[in-house]
C-alpha cells in the first residue's frame, strides 16, 4: 500500500443503501496499487460526501483508505495540513486556505465540498430589527476571520457602500462556540456564523437572519485542499481517485438526501434532526467541483478589501489544479457511457473552470 499518511483508521462499515443505477458495482479498472490519504474535517460538521464515499464503498473500489482527523476550526486543521499532520483539508472553506496560500503556504485547491448554507444569526426577539445590509450599520457583528462567511458578509457591507471598519464593531472570535455564546449573551448583536453551528444555533435560541447565499449566490465554501508537494507522487493518482470517489458520493447524496443522514451516524453521535439540520440544509449545495472561477472570485474579494495584503506576486490560478478533478470524471464517464449525469458534471465543470 502506498502511505500517503497514517492517522486513527475508519471503521469500515457495512453499506445500507444501494448506489444509484449501474454505478453501484463498478471499481476503477486502474485502481491497482492501493493508496492511503488522511483527511481533516470539523468536528462540528463532519464530511458530507466523505461519509457517504466510506458507507457506499467508494473508496474500497478505488483501493483507497481514508482515515479521518477532526479540528474544532479552520486554522488548527490548515495548520494540521501544512505541518504534514493530515493531506487533505475538507472542511476548512475557501477563505482558510486562500489566507494560507497570502501567507505563503503551497497549497492546491483540487475540488470542493460545499457552496453556500452559512447564517447571519442574532436572538429571536432581535431578528426583525434586519431587513437589509444597512440594518447592520452600527452594529456589534461577531465572526471568525478565515471563515468563507466573514468575506461574504465584508464584501456585501462593501457593496452596499458601508465602510465595515467604521461603521460596523466587528468583533472577531476563534471558535463558532465562542461566537454563538457571545451573540447569545448579547456581548455581540448578530453572529456571522457557519453551517456547522446552526443546529447548535437553534438548540440556543438563535435564528437566521439571512443566509450567505442571499448576500452572494452561488459563493463556494469547503475546498478539498492539499499539499502541493503530495501531488507529484505518480501525477497525484491517489488524490484523483478520492475525488472520484467524492464525485459518486455527491451524486448520490443529491438523488437520495437520506443517504447523507445515514452515514452521518457513524461519525456525529446526536439526533436525526440535527443531523438534518446539518448535512441536509436546502441552503447548502454539496458539490465537488473545484470551481475555479469562483475560488479566484473570492481571492479577488479577498484582496478588495483588504483581507490579504502585499499579494501582488501570487497568481491565484497556479494554487488551484482542475486536472485531477478532470480526469476522475472523465474515468466515469468512460465507465458509463450511456449514463448522461456525469456528462452534465463536465458541462458544469468547463462553465466553473475554464
Amino acid at each position: 500500500m502506498k502511505k500517503l499518511k497514517y492517522f486513527a483508521p475508519f471503521l469500515l462499515a457495512a453499506s445500507v443503501l444501494a448506489a444509484c443505477g449501474d454505478d453501484k458495482d463498478v471499481k476503477s479498472s486502474s485502481a491497482k496499487e492501493d493508496f492511503e490519504i488522511t483527511v481533516g474535517l470539523s468536528q462540528a460538521a463532519g464530511g458530507t460526501l466523505v461519509d457517504i464515499a466510506h458507507q457506499e464503498g467508494y473508496f474500497e473500489d478505488e483501493n483507497v483508505t481514508v482515515n479521518r482527523v477532526g479540528f474544532t476550526n479552520s486554522a488548527d486543521g490548515l495548520n494540521a495540513l501544512q505541518a504534514g499532520k493530515i493531506d487533505v483539508g475538507l472542511t476548512f472553506g475557501t477563505a482558510g486556505p486562500l489566507t494560507f496560500i497570502a501567507n505563503g503556504s503551497d497549497f492546491s485547491i483540487i475540488g470542493g465540498h460545499l457552496e453556500g448554507g452559512h447564517p447571519i444569526l442574532t436572538k429571536k426577539e432581535n431578528a426583525g430589527q434586519y431587513t437589509s445590509m444597512e440594518s447592520y450599520k452600527g452594529k456589534k457583528v461577531g465572526t471568525i476571520r478565515i471563515f468563507t462567511s466573514d468575506i461574504v458578509f465584508r464584501s456585501a457591507l462593501e457593496d452596499a457602500g458601508i465602510d465595515w471598519e467604521n461603521e460596523v464593531d466587528i468583533v472577531e472570535f476563534k471558535t463558532g462556540s465562542m461566537l454563538l455564546e457571545a451573540v447569545a449573551s448579547g456581548k455581540v448583536d448578530v453572529a456571522v456564523s457557519a453551517n456547522s453551528f446552526y443546529a447548535q444555533a437553534i438548540d440556543m435560541g438563535l435564528e437566521a437572519v439571512a443566509w450567505s447565499n442571499d448576500l452572494q449566490e452561488g459563493h463556494v465554501c469547503c475546498r478539498v485542499v492539499t499539499r502541493t508537494e503530495l501531488l507529484s507522487d505518480q501525477d497525484g493518482e491517489g488524490y484523483k481517485r478520492f475525488l472520484k470517489a467524492l464525485i459518486r458520493a455527491e451524486r448520490i447524496k443529491n438523488e437520495d438526501p437520506q443517504v447523507a443522514i445515514e452515514a452521518a451516524k457513524e461519525y456525529m453521535k446526536v439526533d436525526d434532526s440535527v443531523i438534518e439540520t446539518i448535512v441536509n440544509d436546502p441552503h447548502s449545495n454539496y458539490s465537488s467541483d473545484p470551481s475555479k472561477k469562483n475560488v479566484v472570485a473570492m481571492w479577488e474579494q479577498m484582496k478588495d478589501i483588504g483581507y490579504v495584503e502585499n499579494v501582488e506576486d501570487i497568481d491565484v490560478n497556479d494554487y488551484v489544479n482542475i486536472d485531477l478533478y478532470e480526469r476522475a470524471l472523465t474515468e466515469l464517464i468512460e465507465e458509463h457511457p450511456e449514463d448522461g449525469y456525469y456528462k452534465e458534471q463536465l458541462t458544469r465543470f468547463n462553465e466553473q473552470n475554464l
